[in-house]
């Protein structure tokens, strides 16, 4: 398990691509990384959406701390500050690993739970599909720190994330990704015991190209 810091960020319509990616490229060190969210028609047979919600990030950066100001202060002419916002997380790896294209699963949690509750299921039930259903790809899950969001994100001029957890499963390409979403095994059964614990009604998911 790791702390860990993510921008979730939502470009103006007239951001330059090349200016955004300069500006991460100059400022992401180490383990930091950032993706970019795919466009609105790249995941036609995801059953579960019709297309991105609008409410997910144009894109998602994970850093340290000491970095997030710099790097907020090099993207703010290209940034609505006012729909971004941090979240801080437990990073919990179920299943290793890493590549280009990444499933960004963005839970929030059914009324009756409790955010504790919320993330014991999760990790110590929930997450014996992914175990079965995954492999040969990653599985990672994010628990929310809402106390520790809260107090970066007041200190960066961004709202703190709402989100219960995240889920992150990298593939090698969108085909992939889908082929994987829509198997019955997991578009059934894993989507069942989902109803226990996630509000699907207030999550949202969609793909990620890593930069």
């Amino acid at each position: 398990m790791t702390e860990e810091v993510q921008l979730h960020l939502h470009l103006r319509a007239d951001a330059p691509p090349d200016a955004v990616e300069q500006a991460l490229a100059d400022r992401l060190r180490g383990a930091a990384w950032a993706m970019r969210r795919l466009p609105d028609d790249a995941l036609p047979a995801l059953s579960r959406a019709s297309g991105p919600d609008l409410a997910l990030p144009d894109l998602i950066v994970s850093l340290g701390e000491e970095d997030v100001a710099p790097l907020l202060a090099a993207l703010a002419p290209h940034i609505l500050a006012d729909r971004s916002s941090l979240a801080a997380a437990e990073r919990h790896v179920v299943l290793e690993g890493r590549d280009r294209i990444r499933l960004f699963f963005g839970l929030r949690r059914l009324p009756a739970l409790t955010l504790g509750e919320f993330h014991d299921y999760w990790l110590h039930h929930h997450a014996d599909y992914g175990r079965r259903m995954i492999p040969p790809y990653s599985y990672h899950q994010l628990h929310a720190d809402p106390a520790r969001a809260a107090a970066l994100a007041g200190a960066a001029g961004l709202p703190a994330s709402t989100l219960d957890g995240i889920v992150e499963v990298d593939f090698p390409d969108v085909d992939a990704l889908i082929r994987q979403l829509t198997r019955p095994d997991v578009a059934q059964d894993a989507l069942e015991d989902e109803r226990r614990f996630i509000d699907h009604d207030r999550s949202m998911i969609w793909a990620y190209r890593v930069l």
